[in-house]
């Protein structure tokens, strides 16, 4: 998948979702701790700790292991909000969760390898610039669409419409990409693995149906903020690793993608229209 593409797709999907977008909105959120904090807890520390148990309770081998906790613990993948968006989910929710947690997955990964038993390389300046790039693509589009909302509605709403369908058939690309390269070769990963993998996603989309806080439209927004991990760090800090890692993450993004698009599309059916 090459890294205009992706770069492509996290702009648009912002761009989408910032003109839908309030300053009240986030200000709506300041009132609501609760939420990111309880977000941030479940992304950082229990999502990880979880993928850890797990892989050790069904015996994994290191390299399948250590795959699934780098994934695990990297949280604020890019297409996030575009399922938060699709999910009818609290949008100022998801995209600052978004914002918050890439740069926290800095510090996850690396501390995560090292409780699960590795000694991962630290992301250095590459990874750095990896997460900058990433925030600046999803901060300065959610604010152009702010302005354009609030200066030129008709104009947010033209660039609403385009920007999602660019985001949407770009997704579609992301999974095709994704079930080329791993689809024919779970087995080769295993089927445990991949149990392992589907249990992990399948707690990172628990939130939208566990009633921690209200209203529901956080808690979609918290789900599928959750369930898109930031793979492009995992796999960067994974570059020195077997080739086994990279195929786990490969498989992660299969299976993440697998269950968190119907997820999204059904609770859409289920929700009450986002303002």
């Amino acid at each position: 998948m090459s890294t205009a593409a992706l770069a492509i797709l996290l702009v648009a999907s912002m761009l989408a979702v910032g003109t839908t977008l309030r300053a009240a909105d986030f200000r709506a959120l300041a009132d609501r701790p609760a939420v990111p904090v309880l977000a941030v807890l479940a992304n950082v520390v229990v999502i990880p700790g979880l993928a850890v148990v797990l892989a050790s309770l069904a015996g994994l081998g290191a390299d399948a292991t250590f795959g699934i906790v780098l994934a695990a613990a990297a949280p604020g993948g890019g297409t996030g909000a575009l399922l938060t968006l699709h999910a009818r989910g609290d949008l100022a929710v998801g995209a600052a969760l978004q914002g918050v947690y890439a740069p926290l997955g800095l510090l996850s990964v690396p501390l995560w390898a090292w409780v699960a038993g590795y000694d991962p390389a630290p992301a250095g300046p590459g990874g750095v610039a990896l997460v900058a790039g990433g925030l600046s693509g999803q901060v300065v589009p959610v604010a152009v669409g702010m302005w354009l909302r609030r200066r030129r509605p008709a104009v947010a709403q033209r660039v609403h419409e385009v920007s999602r369908r660019v985001a949407d058939v770009l997704l579609a690309v992301v999974v095709l990409y994704f079930l080329a390269t791993s689809g024919t070769r779970l087995p080769e990963v295993g089927w445990v693995t991949a149990g392992v993998i589907a249990v992990v996603v399948l707690a990172c989309l628990s939130p939208a149906l566990v009633p921690v806080f209200d209203p529901p439209a956080a808690r979609r927004a918290v789900a599928m903020t959750t369930a898109v991990r930031n793979l492009s760090l995992a796999l960067f800090v994974a570059a020195a690793a077997g080739p086994v890692v990279v195929l786990t993450l490969l498989a992660y993004g299969l299976l993440m993608y697998a269950l968190s698009v119907p997820v999204a599309l059904k609770l859409a059916r289920t929700a009450a229209p986002v303002s």
